[in-house]
């Protein structure tokens, strides 16, 4: 295969390993319809292509029961660019799409966008009018030595690790059509998720 087309085989993360302080409950386990949040973004994934799952998820929850490999931050307290490591880290293929629990509007047509931006060893990150939606995005596991620096010197920041990786070429960027931001919606809070699931 030319390493300048898009990596077919990928492996993709839901993150979930936030504390959902802000909604009071885990957002993983909300109920979208007859699915629980979680398992709606993996069954996304998977129809989407990703020939491997992954769950970045918390210690102490039990995903036994959704068929994908759980992954476990090493660096604690560290945000969403701690659970991106532990999947570059985990993934058996050179492309993991990362996908946020909490954006339940994302579709595999979307993610299918996105990866047919993507290289052999490079990613693509979407842009709305908000900036870059590095939560809903393609990464090469060569960014793994940057996200682990990154992380051991506390510079958590994902729109810091997404900015540097495109400076050094190994992400590009994807401009958003107005009628595709809808995709990258996210909730944090009871009345969002309200929203969101009427």
């Amino acid at each position: 295969m030319e390493r300048e087309r898009i990596e077919s085989r990928f492996s993709a993360v839901v993150l979930a390993g936030g504390h959902s302080t802000r909604m009071g409950r885990d957002k993983a386990f909300l109920r979208v319809g007859n699915d629980l949040l979680i398992e709606r973004q993996l069954r996304c994934l998977r129809e989407s292509g990703a020939t491997e799952l992954l769950i970045s998820g918390r210690d102490e929850v039990d995903y036994s029961s959704f068929a994908a490999t759980v992954v476990h931050d090493e660096f604690p307290q560290a945000g969403p660019l701690a659970g991106v490591a532990a999947a570059l880290k985990a993934s058996s293929s050179h492309l993991v799409f990362v996908l946020a629990v909490d954006m339940p509007r994302m579709t595999p047509a979307m993610i299918g966008n996105i990866l047919s931006r993507c290289k052999y060893d490079g990613g693509c990150v979407p842009v709305d009018g908000h900036g870059l939606q590095p939560l809903g995005a393609a990464y090469p596991i060569s960014l793994l030595p940057l996200a682990e620096d990154l992380l051991r010197i506390g510079r958590y920041s994902m729109q810091e690790f997404v900015g540097q990786a495109i400076s050094e070429g190994f992400i590009q960027r994807l401009q958003l059509e107005q009628a595709e931001h809808i995709y990258f919606t996210n909730m944090n809070l009871p009345h969002e998720w309200a929203a969101i699931s009427d």
